[in-house]
């Protein structure tokens, strides 16, 4: 707790200062919107909070909720330090007083600052490069039982939400601070909302089916669930969240149904969940429906309620377990065995699931057991004793902690530990995200030794440290001749960090040479490995930008198909998630391939709402160059030749030649919509593939 003890010592020191700075904006700022406050790189995190802290009081653990989407806008993590610092400076707490939001890179960056206590919300936007500043700041009270009290309330919070007194963000900043406020809005459907960054009926669902499945077909070891979400709605942010089900590698697969479809199926069809066991050697394809008339029939809310109101209405009600056995809430359609043939031709595009599932027609080692709160410091200590001193300039942190189930229980032990070592969240840690039914993992890694101890632990009938082992993972030593690396490849055949090898490896020895950058790091903590998959979406969404600028207005629509590792880049960077519509993953023949281009990475959709445009660019990417250039030989282990793809694709200037533009189409939205469809493949209906399979005339 050395650092944060500093921070709060360093508080008290400045007390004096602080009151005077408080003075001043007391009076300076207000609640006057559009009003700037330059400061420089290092004071703007400090004046954000004390901005807040004038409009709003003490912040405290008791009554705050910091929602904000710092480290999504672009270069926006430069301040993620100097952030936290402020944050837990305040003795606040991770799991109890924020929420980090996913957003897009040409977004504002901003903050909601909300006091339980008095229902009151400032919310914060600031502006950073040429000059650093606060440039929007408003308080208003946003107590959801006063809003919606009479029809002049709710009318004249309806004012305040056409103007955007939030900045658009009234509805997301409204919904989240009146359900945390109860006291009974589900940690582990808070964490959905990090990736979502709303609340809404959408991800309340979702939260509910990922639920059921879970209760049903348990997530047991060996079992996993690939998931067909078709029709799509906001529901599939919770199964990319929750059991680590990402586009990028091949969890989740996004497609839209027509009206027809959805009816011809019956029982309103929330997609399909493939169940994977290992163990039994089975796989069932489990069709569940959703009913969202039996949500509006009991949440209370009436038919010419605003979407604000009946909206959190029907999230309040589904935060209630006991309104889970609702009859016709969740229903089982089906439940049918299939084998790896079914599932790759689920898969693909212009395949509709249900047709092919036949319900619908083609027409249509162990340590004594500790405390509780203990075991971080025991964690911690642990690889102090293998690694030494645990310091900024050597120490990487990569953990799963938040996604394994009831693993947040020790986020804010963890995060007090890591503070308390001064470490830094941008520098030292790199938190990945993983499936419910994973162990609970840690492995720390010395820049300087190169030695990396792996730690996991149990936390149900015994709370313990469960394995742990330290092995040396400097990649210049481990492949420096055909003995070390037949060494190293000994090792991952026996799983010396449970199946983790190549992660913990490539993570580290990237982050080791000081050139990993840190918005690709980002990336890594969705997709959970670093691989050349990875690196080619990164040089992709790369190519997009400089070439189609996300300029205000722009956004883009991405369809991954073909579909590999690239597809979670574009999820994490440009907040292109399945359940906002953003991304949809269906896959290719090596036919169809062929006939389009061997190099094809999919379609970008770029939508410019101020100039009225759309544009399909359809891209291609060349791995064979990456391949010949990287210096990987062509007998190395996977963990090698992908290593040095990844070394080799860190550096921008290698990237010429890599990306090409297959095609440019003006489209319209009917275009658009066609493209989304089960049924159809998009590159067909951009005329560049006739359905035979052959390249259009």
């Amino acid at each position: 707790m050395i650092g944060i003890g500093l921070i709060a010592n360093r508080k008290i020191k400045t007390k004096i200062i602080d009151f005077v700075l408080l003075t001043i904006l007391v009076f300076s700022l207000g609640s006057i919107p559009g009003m700037a406050h330059e400061a420089d790189n290092q004071e703007l995190m400090a004046q954000v909070f004390t901005a807040a802290e004038a409009s709003l009081g003490d912040i405290g653990a008791e009554d705050t909720l910091i929602i904000t989407d710092i480290g999504s806008p672009a270069e926006s993590y430069v301040f993620l330090d100097d952030f936290y610092s402020e944050f837990y400076g305040r003795e606040l707490l991770y799991t109890e007083n924020l929420l980090v939001v996913q957003n897009a890179r040409n977004a504002p960056l901003w903050f909601a600052f909300f006091n339980k206590s008095s229902e009151n919300c400032t919310y914060i936007e600031v502006s950073y490069g040429d000059e650093n500043e606060v440039s929007y700041q408003v308080t208003e009270n946003i107590d959801f039982d006063t809003l919606s009290e009479s029809s002049e309330s709710v009318a004249a919070w309806n004012e305040k939400v056409s103007s955007k007194v939030f900045d658009g963000r009234e509805f997301a900043i409204l919904t989240i601070s009146n359900a945390w406020a109860t006291g009974n809005l589900d940690y582990d459907l808070m964490q959905c909302l990090e990736l979502h960054n709303h609340f809404c009926p959408g991800v309340s669902s979702g939260f509910v089916l990922a639920n059921w499945m879970e209760e049903n077909y348990p997530l047991e070891e060996g079992v996993s669930y690939t998931v067909f979400s078709c029709p799509n709605w906001c529901k599939e942010d919770v199964f990319v969240k929750r059991w680590d089900a990402t586009p990028g590698k091949g969890g989740i697969w996004v497609s839209a149904l027509t009206d027809e479809e959805i009816e011809a199926i019956g029982n309103s069809p929330a997609g399909i969940f493939v169940v994977t066991d290992k163990k039994a050697g089975t796989m069932k394809a489990v069709v569940l429906g959703f009913d969202f008339d039996v949500v509006n029939a009991k949440c209370g809310a009436k038919e010419d309620d605003p979407a604000w109101l009946s909206k959190y209405l029907m999230d309040l009600w589904l935060m209630d377990r006991e309104n889970w056995d609702e009859e016709g809430l969740v229903t089982e359609i089906a439940v049918i065995d299939i084998d790896e043939d079914t599932l790759s031709e689920m898969k693909m595009s212009g395949v509709n699931p249900y047709v092919v599932l036949g319900l619908l027609n083609p027409a249509g080692n162990g340590n004594p057991s500790v405390d509780n709160s203990e075991l971080m410091d025991q964690v911690f200590a642990e690889a102090e004793e293998s690694l030494g001193d645990l310091n900024p300039e050597n120490t990487l942190i990569i953990t799963d902690i938040g996604s394994p189930a009831e693993s947040d229980f020790f986020l804010n032990d963890f995060y007090s530990e890591f503070y308390g070592r001064e470490l830094q969240y941008t520098q030292n840690l790199l938190a990945v995200q993983n499936a419910r039914n994973a162990p609970l993992w840690f492995a720390f890694f010395d820049k300087s030794s190169g030695n990396c101890t792996y730690i996991e632990v149990s936390y149900e009938d015994d709370t313990e440290i469960s394995y742990q082992v330290t092995e040396n993972i400097d990649f210049d030593t481990l492949s420096k001749n055909q003995k070390s690396i037949d060494a190293w490849s000994e090792k991952v055949n026996s799983s010396v960090f449970d199946g983790r090898e190549f992660a913990i490896l490539t993570i580290s020895n990237a982050w080791a040479t000081g050139d990993l950058d840190y918005e690709l790091m980002q990336c890594l903590e969705l997709h959970n490995h670093f691989c050349p998959g990875v690196s080619s979406g990164y040089v992709l969404a790369n190519w997009m930008e400089d070439n189609y600028p996300l300029e205000d207005g722009v956004s883009y629509t991405v369809f991954s198909s073909p579909q590999w590792c690239k597809d979670d880049v574009f999820l994490k960077r440009w907040d292109a998630t399945p359940g906002t519509g953003g991304i949809w993953v269906s896959e290719l023949t090596d036919e169809q391939i062929e006939a389009i281009d061997n190099s094809l990475a999919g379609i970008f959709v770029v939508k410019d709402k101020n100039a009225g445009t759309l544009k399909a660019v359809v891209l291609g990417y060349d791995s064979d160059l990456v391949s010949a250039q990287c210096g990987a030989k062509e007998n190395d282990p996977a963990w090698v030749s992908k290593y040095l793809k990844d070394l080799w694709l860190m550096d921008p200037d290698n990237w010429e030649g890599l990306v090409t533009e297959i095609a440019v189409i003006d489209i319209n939205g009917d275009t658009l919509s066609e493209m989304e469809l089960a049924d159809t493949n998009p590159y067909e209906v951009l005329g560049l593939l006739n359905s035979p399979g052959n390249v259009s005339a």
